[in-house]
């Protein structure tokens, strides 16, 4: 008899992008009930062994050729979707760690790096086109640009990013057209960035290599990760204003 339930699983998921939870979550929920179930993985081990997913999809994308890149997106997702079913295997069994999130977002830098590098390389040496280069190396500086903006956010605003821009408690509070849409994306456990770092990079290293538009998905994904980003720096600062007044009147 399992011990936990499909139920008890999805009361672990938190807020999440729409590609998580329309397109991984249907898969990474059941795998999660799969491991709670009938294995003894740690959420760590499961973190290592999506890591190792990562390393394989990075030597068939550099391998560049059609056959390849397909299978390495496959892998990737894969690896990805582990990814996802670490944090929910913690929280479901209160394995949560520190260390464990720490090595959570450790190899997930290194894998997107080890992974980008790879993809723009296996195309550049078949094809022998330097935009391929270029195109990585702007996406690998704006994507982590993006990744720092998150953690100084969460760490100078704290709730107040969260309430403001993700959803959180209060998201549905107040009144007028943006407070009911905070409130559509809070009931569904969305995130109200449309387009973050979770869609970027599915749409770099799954669609991109699946149909053979790799450095057309990166420039797409470039485009809109930073338009996504003025807008968040924007309500950030937003963010900060309101807590300041706050400060002032608490």
């Amino acid at each position: 008899m399992p011990r936990y339930s499909l139920d008890d699983i999805k009361r672990t998921v938190l807020l999440d992008s729409w590609w998580g939870r329309y397109f991984l979550d249907p898969v990474s929920i059941r795998l999660t009930w799969l491991i709670a179930n009938f294995t003894k993985l740690s959420p760590n081990a499961v973190t290592v062994l999506s890591f190792l997913f990562a390393l394989v999809s990075a030597y068939l994308f550099y391998r560049g050729e059609t056959l390849f890149l397909v299978a390495g997106a496959f892998v990737y997702e894969f690896g990805f979707i582990l990814d996802t079913v670490d944090g929910k295997l913690a929280r479901l069994t209160g394995k949560s760690s520190t260390t464990g999130a720490f090595l959570d977002v450790y190899l997930d830098n290194i894998s997107v790096f080890v992974n980008l590098f790879a993809l723009v390389m296996g195309r550049f040496l078949i094809s022998g086109e330097m935009k391929y280069l270029i195109a990585g190396l702007v996406y690998l500086f704006v994507h982590f640009l993006q990744v720092l903006s998150k953690y100084q956010a969460l760490h100078f605003l704290g709730k107040g990013y969260k309430q403001e821009f993700y959803g959180g408690e209060k998201a549905g509070a107040g009144e007028g057209p943006f407070a009911s849409i905070k409130s559509f994306f809070v009931k569904r456990k969305l995130s109200m960035v449309l387009f973050s770092t979770v869609e970027g990079e599915a749409l770099v290293f799954f669609i991109g290599p699946l149909t053979g538009l790799v450095f057309e998905s990166i420039l797409i994904s470039l485009v809109l990760v930073l338009l996504f980003f003025v807008l968040k720096s924007i309500l950030f600062f937003k963010s900060s204003m309101a807590l300041d007044r706050e400060g002032k009147t608490g």
